[in-house]
């Protein structure tokens, strides 16, 4: 993933989504944050369990997201407001480990409405690395008090000390301070050297007498009484600058040390980090998610070996039964019973609504007396023959044929389930509910015809009346009864027939061979996961191992160089407390003083008198005849 986002509307709904879909951890440094949405996502992630850190500058329009965070047990770190400390620029979030979101985007409204801002979005892993590490550092510096542009936390070792430098730098010292306890007045000597040179007009053998005798004087130096003192005073100053020498590179050598040990600390964890997440990833692919549903390795091998047992039962245990069994026939004959109930039952509602209620108006009218009629009439196909034809009574005796349909559409050819559900429950309650409702209205309008009234009864009013319970259930039980009936007989009957039950036997296999073989590429793929998440474990671990190799090795060079500095630090202490005991220190600095000033001054009256190749070459002869001595 490697996506940059400029639209500020867009960058924030990418923030969010990337919030919402964290799993692990999120880390955040920011140097402006008001935006309240966003501030919701990271207390969303922290209620579900999240580790979430974040980093703010001590701004003062931060207060209002930092106590809310803080207020959800969300760690903010961050100086006082105001703490120029704390002016932290950067803009960046780490998610999962993996996952950086890094730009120009700060975290308020402004930059989602009205600043043209870019966020880069990407799971590179040195990026992340590289951010996770100046994570740390930040959140270090704040905890310790440190100013945030302090670098005390690296991942990278500084450049080793040279042990030439330690060395040239300490003799330089120790070199100083002999110089300062002989108080050699070299200014004196530059001005003769410069008389000497106006008087023999540059004279290069005057040059050479006149360092003979220098030399000569300064010999005298040594055996000089007040020279003791200095002795002793110098002795002392070596010692404490040798003793300092040692404590500075002690010093020095742990904060190596240190630094090395830190690098370490913050590459283990994250390498660490990244073997958990990888640990979680093989458990979740061995074992599966059941939060997500997701099935894993260990779910799929056990489905594999019920299918396969299901193959071979099925393949075992399929035969042909006879249909003519005891129980078949008794089937039958409820069935039969069955419906013919149900043909009486739904042809006298149809009697009753459509016919029965003309009839007793009919009788009315004439004059007669008719008996308040029964609930279902057991003969209204007979009547409905005599008063409309044979053909009307014929239908109204197979009307229960469409209820019964819809209960059975599974018997009809139907593979849908959703399909036979709706249909079942269509034909049992709707169906019997319109009928029973149509009937008890009928009653009604002929109670209220024996009665001299008119009826006003509405359709939603039926659930008042006995009448309509009472339909209802003498239509509904028999229809729910029918239905399995006629499913037992329908599945004996395909039972019976071998054509049939080899057909089902043969389209069952199919399905669960797909279905082993599904599994199968599910397994092969979960095993491929597995294996590359278990090289990247073992990788991960080399890595460790290899760390710790690097680390120690490191820390023995380390060891090694500082050994040789202090060495040769001891060697220049040695040598200089030798000479300080013979006197020859003091002979020599204030020889190679006192010739440096008396040449310096010769050397510069030359050009007041001769031209510049001349200077030259007088300079140069200068020079060697001060090397020859």
């Amino acid at each position: 993933m490697n996506d940059i986002i400029t639209n500020g509307s867009d960058i924030k709904q990418r923030i969010i989504q990337e919030l919402n879909n964290a799993r692990q951890s999120v880390k955040l440094a920011m140097a402006w944050f008001t935006d309240r949405d966003i501030a919701g996502a990271f207390i969303a992630a922290k209620n579900r369990n999240i580790d979430v850190d974040v980093i703010l500058s001590s701004n003062v329009q931060n207060e209002t997201v930092k106590q809310m965070l803080t207020a959800a047990g969300i760690p903010v770190h961050a100086f006082e407001t105001g703490d120029e400390r704390g002016m932290m620029h950067h803009k960046f979030c780490l998610i999962d480990n993996k996952i950086t979101i890094n730009g120009s985007y700060n975290y308020s409204y402004n930059a989602s409405s009205n600043n043209v801002e870019n966020v880069h979005i990407t799971d590179e892993p040195a990026t992340h690395r590289q951010l996770l590490a100046e994570f740390e550092r930040l959140k270090y510096n704040i905890e310790n008090d440190i100013p945030l542009s302090t670098n005390v936390q690296t991942p990278k070792l500084p450049e080793p000390i040279e042990t030439a430098d330690v060395a040239e730098t300490f003799a330089m010292h120790l070199h100083n301070l002999v110089y300062l306890a002989a108080q050699i007045d070299t200014n004196e000597y530059k001005t003769k050297g410069f008389e000497k040179s106006r008087e023999s007009f540059g004279s290069v053998p005057i040059f050479k007498a006149e360092y003979d005798n220098i030399k000569e004087q300064i010999g005298l130096f040594a055996i000089d009484d007040s020279i003791g003192s200095k002795k002793n005073v110098l002795t002392s100053s070596i010692n404490t600058a040798f003793e300092t020498e040692k404590a500075n590179l002690e010093a020095d050598k742990q904060n190596l040390i240190n630094t090395i040990k830190s690098a370490d600390e913050i590459e283990r964890r994250h390498i660490s980090e990244e073997i958990g997440r990888y640990n979680v990833e093989k458990s979740i692919l061995e074992s599966g998610n059941q939060n997500t549903g997701t099935n894993g390795l260990i779910q799929v091998n056990k489905e594999i070996e019920l299918k396969k047992l299901e193959k071979k039962g099925l393949e075992q245990s399929i035969v042909i039964k006879p249909f003519a069994t005891i129980g078949t026939i008794l089937v039958c004959v409820f069935l039969t019973i069955c419906l013919f109930y149900l043909s009486i039952f739904f042809a006298s509602a149809i009697y009753k609504v459509f016919f029965e209620a003309n009839i007793i108006n009919a009788s009315l009218e004439a004059g007669g007396t008719p008996p308040l009629p029964q609930l279902v009439d057991a003969n209204a196909i007979v009547k409905i023959c005599q008063q409309q034809g044979a053909l009307f009574g014929f239908i109204s005796g197979l009307i229960f044929l469409f209820p019964l349909a819809l209960t059975n559409m599974k018997v009809l050819g139907s593979e849908k389930p959703w399909v036979n559900n709706t249909c079942f429950w269509v034909g049992l309650m709707v169906f019997d509910i319109l009928v029973s409702g149509m009937v008890a209205i009928n009653t009604d309008v002929i109670k209220s015809l024996l009665n001299g009234e008119k009826s006003t009864m509405q359709f939603w009013e039926v659930i008042k009346q006995g009448e309509f319970y009472l339909i209802f259930v003498f239509g509904m039980l028999p229809l729910f009864i029918t239905h399995f009936l006629v499913d037992y007989v329908t599945k004996a009957y395909r039972e019976s027939r071998k054509e049939i039950v080899d057909a089902e036997k043969a389209r069952k296999l199919q399905i669960l061979e797909m279905d082993i073989l599904e599994l199968l590429t599910s397994q092969e793929i979960l095993n491929g996961k597995i294996n590359d998440v278990t090289d990247s474990i073992k990788l991960a671990n080399n890595k460790i191992s290899n760390l710790e190799i690097e680390i120690n090795n490191q820390l023995n060079q380390l060891e090694a160089r500082f050994i040789a500095m202090q060495q040769n630090v001891k060697a220049i202490f040695d040598d200089y407390n030798a000479k300080i005991s013979s006197g020859k220190i003091f002979t020599d600095v204030v020889l190679i003083s006192i010739i440096s000033a008396f040449k310096t001054g010769f050397i510069d009256y030359l050009p007041k008198f001769y031209a510049a190749e001349e200077v030259a070459r007088r300079v140069d002869e200068i020079e060697l005849s001060i090397i020859d001595k």
